[in-house]
């Protein structure tokens, strides 16, 4: 993971398990690996959505079409335990973590 600072105090996060993305550091955050297919991040959001989870901002990152990519979702609220089994479920997605700043 690697990060930089713009300005005084915009952290961000740039690479992620060598991924290029643009996102903040804050609250509550998902890191999600997939398959970049059709059908992953659609899902992962409708999971969110039918459990009251607000996503608040979504980065992707992945090298080339169809290969390996990463997701990261700030969320205002912490995700429960039964939501991420039902995101783990998603076809496609390799793995999710749960990350809380």
């Amino acid at each position: 993971m690697a990060g930089t600072l713009f300005g005084k105090d915009d952290l961000r996060i740039v690479n992620i398990d060598g991924y290029g993305v643009d996102a903040s550091p804050y609250g509550y955050m998902l890191i999600c690996s997939f398959l970049d297919k059709p059908r992953v991040i659609g899902p992962v959001c409708t999971v969110l959505g039918d459990n009251g989870i607000n996503i608040a901002r979504m980065q992707v990152g992945r090298e080339e079409a169809g290969g390996e990519a990463v997701m990261v979702l700030n969320v205002d609220s912490r995700v429960g335990e039964a939501t991420m089994e039902e995101i783990r479920k998603v076809q496609n997605l390799i793995a999710v973590r749960q990350v809380e700043l």
